[in-house]
């Protein structure tokens, strides 16, 4: 471990199964009970929307976000094609994606590497997001991420990098629980719903394509961390 400028940097082994696994169990309980972490898994589902429109090169014209964490990203460009499809798809990708991302760097020895990543999306996200509570949240995860990259030890590091990454893995599938059981009660305009208008492919195969990757990331991420 060496001091540095912007973080105390944790550069070595993997994190020990101990730790994974107990991180994985007290993100799991987070899961299943907690609320906020629904702000999280929103903030990324959105920031996930805005950065595949700018690759897309749509104009993200602004990320909203409610305590109730439905979230909104509205973009302005052409009602069809590839860049609207790309921007529908990477909402409910987005967050078992950044997980089995982060995952992989943990495995590889690099905790510091998944604050310093997340910390510079959520800087990202915050430029394009209005209102306070979406602002509250998104510049709390980058507090939080500064207050543990740059003042705590690297074990503290390694704990927040790993509980973040589970919450990440483990968000993905109980989000698309979610929608499936809004959509149940009639409730529409998901992105499952934007999608079949852009595909002509039924909201149903792209609620079940959604949680089949989601669930996949979740298994890739697990053998990543505990393997």
């Amino acid at each position: 471990m060496a001091g540095g400028v912007v973080a105390v940097v944790v550069d070595g082994e993997a994190a020990p199964r101990a730790v994974t696994v107990l991180t994985g169990l007290l993100a799991l309980l987070v899961v299943l009970g907690g609320r906020w972490v629904d702000w999280l898994d929103t903030a990324v589902h959105e920031g996930g929307h805005a950065f595949a429109a700018y690759l897309a090169g749509r104009r993200v014209v602004g990320v909203w976000m409610a305590p109730s964490g439905a979230g909104l990203t509205a973009t302005w460009g052409r009602h069809r094609g590839f860049g609207l499809f790309l921007t529908g798809v990477a909402g409910y990708t987005g967050p078992p994606l950044a997980g089995v991302c982060s995952a992989a760097l943990l495995a590889a020895g690099k905790a510091t590497a998944v604050l310093i990543l997340a910390g510079l999306g959520f800087v990202a996200l915050l430029l394009v997001t209005f209102g306070g509570f979406g602002r509250a949240v998104v510049l709390g995860m980058i507090g939080t991420l500064v207050l543990v990259g740059r003042f705590c030890p690297g074990w503290v590091q390694l704990w927040y990098a790993c509980f973040l990454t589970w919450l990440l893995l483990l968000s993905g599938p109980r989000s698309v629980l979610v929608m499936h059981r809004a959509r149940r009660r009639g409730v529409s305009g998901s992105d499952a719903d934007m999608l079949a208008e852009v595909t002509h492919l039924p909201a149903p195969l792209w609620v079940l394509a959604f949680g089949a990757f989601s669930l996949w990331c979740a298994l890739r991420g697990a053998v990543l961390l505990v393997g």
